[in-house]
C-alpha cells in the first residue's frame, strides 16, 4: 500500500509539472499558488466558525488567526511574482484547472487518469476494496494468501514502474520546452519502463486479452 500511496503522489506531481510547462505560463504557476492560499483561508474560516460556540473557541480561534497571519507571508509571495513577471490583476482568472481530472484532460491524457491515477487512490484511501481482499484473505489457505500476495507484490512493483515513467515524461517535457532537443536517454529510459510493465502486468492480475 505504501508504494501505491508514494505512487500516486509521484503521478500527481507529474502531471502537475507537464501541465505547468506544457500547458501553463508565469499565471498558471500564480493561479497554482492562489488556488492553494484560497483553498487553505477557506477551510480556517470554515474551522473558525464550527468552533464558533465551543467552550474554547477563544483559545482555538487565537491559533487559526496565528496561520491565518501566516498566509500573509504566502500573499505577499504571489504578489511579488506578480509584479516580478507582469501579470496584472486584469489576467485573471488564471489558468489552473482546480480538478486533476481536469488537468489530465487538458494534456489529452483521460485514459491515463483511470488506467493508472485511479487505480493508485485506492490504497491511499484505505478503499473497500483493499478491505474486502484482507478479509477475503483470511478466511483461504495458505497457498491461496501466498498467490494472492504474489500478485500483491507484483501490482505494487508494477504501479511503481508506471509512476516512474510519468516522472520520466515529466522531466521530458520540461528540457525539451526549455530547448533541449537531443532526448534519446529520456526515450530509452521511458521504452524501458514500458517493457517491464508490460513484462510483469500478468503476474499483477492485469487481464490478458489475445489480440
Amino acid at each position: 500500500a505504501s508504494s501505491e500511496a508514494l505512487g500516486r503522489i509521484v503521478v500527481e506531481g507529474s502531471i502537475n509539472l507537464m501541465y505547468l510547462t506544457v500547458l501553463g505560463d508565469a499565471s498558471t504557476i500564480v493561479g497554482f499558488f492562489q488556488a492553494w492560499v484560497d483553498a487553505h483561508e477557506k477551510k480556517l474560516q470554515d474551522w473558525k466558525l464550527e468552533v464558533s460556540t465551543s467552550d474554547s473557541s477563544s483559545e482555538i480561534c487565537a491559533m487559526i488567526d496565528v496561520r491565518q497571519a501566516t498566509l500573509e507571508i504566502y500573499k505577499e509571495f504571489i504578489e511579488s511574482l506578480k509584479r516580478d513577471s507582469g501579470i496584472s490583476a486584469s489576467d485573471k482568472p488564471y489558468i489552473w484547472r482546480q480538478k486533476l481530472f481536469e488537468r489530465f484532460d487538458r494534456l489529452g491524457r483521460r485514459t491515463d487518469y483511470y488506467e493508472s491515477y485511479h487505480r493508485l487512490s485506492g490504497s491511499s484511501h484505505i478503499s473497500g476494496e483493499d478491505t474486502m481482499n484482507w478479509l477475503m484473505s483470511i478466511k483461504v489457505d495458505g497457498a491461496a494468501q501466498q498467490k494472492m500476495g504474489a500478485e500483491a507484490w507484483a501490482y505494487s512493483t508494477m504501479m511503481t514502474r508506471i509512476a516512474a515513467m510519468f516522472f520520466v515524461e515529466s522531466i521530458a517535457a520540461c528540457l525539451i520546452t526549455h530547448g533541449r532537443t537531443d532526448n534519446d536517454d529520456l526515450t530509452s529510459l521511458r521504452y524501458d519502463l514500458a517493457d517491464v510493465v508490460e513484462k510483469i502486468s500478468r503476474a499483477a492480475g492485469v487481464p490478458q486479452v489475445d489480440g
